[in-house]
């Protein structure tokens, strides 16, 4: 398929983003997916056994979809889903920036946030009672596990917002919105397009007669 195309012309080359002295790879839909569902099940690693944890398995399955920074994840409250005209939205202040987020939670992931509160009976205040350096600490963990070098929390959040950049005909500015950047280079800086894809690009982009 197409999207099928886009996604190994984007993941052709190996990206990376430098963050002080770590470096974070961007990763594929299956790889969030084998993430998500080793640490909802559990696993053996060096002969320690790491129990099912629903709770940092739905943490990032909402960062996947929301594409937020974990801290502000680990943080939602019941009180920042809110119905606003004809669909519920996500109404908070992003802790790193300041900066308003309010943008639409689709019916399913409005269901993974309804189905965790049923079943830890939360009925409001903060949905999980975990620290964003604990998230931090068992993803570490379980990409050891797997065997995925240079993948953090942050890796999710940037395929989330690859998600939106091909699903939206690859609008950039649309992008840079869903990511909270200031400007569309700092956005394309963060989908790491490279020196050797532009010359990928142009090579096949060449004109003759």
């Amino acid at each position: 398929s197409n999207r099928k195309q886009l996604y190994q012309t984007y993941y052709s080359i190996e990206r990376r983003t430098t963050m002080g002295k770590y470096t974070t790879k961007m990763i594929e839909d299956n790889q969030v997916k084998e993430i998500i569902t080793t640490i909802e099940r559990g696993y053996i690693c060096n002969g320690k056994y790491h129990r099912p944890n629903k709770q940092v398995a739905t943490i990032l399955l909402l960062q996947a979809n929301l594409g937020c920074r974990i801290n502000d994840i680990v943080h939602l409250q019941t009180e920042n889903i809110v119905f606003d005209g004809d669909a519920w939205k996500l109404n908070l202040i992003e802790q790193k920036t300041g900066k308003k987020r309010n943008f639409i939670v689709p019916k399913p992931v409005k269901d993974i946030i309804d189905n965790w509160c049923y079943e830890e009976s939360i009925y409001s205040g903060r949905l999980f009672k975990i620290s964003a350096q604990n998230v931090w600490k068992m993803m570490r963990q379980v990409c050891e596990y797997l065997g995925y070098s240079e993948v953090s929390c942050h890796s999710i959040r940037k395929n989330s917002g690859l998600r939106v950049f091909l699903s939206s005909g690859k609008d950039i500015a649309l992008t840079c919105q869903y990511y909270q950047h200031s400007s569309p280079a700092i956005t394309m800086k963060y989908l790491q397009r490279t020196s050797k894809q532009m010359d990928e690009a142009l090579t096949n982009a060449t004109f003759t007669l």
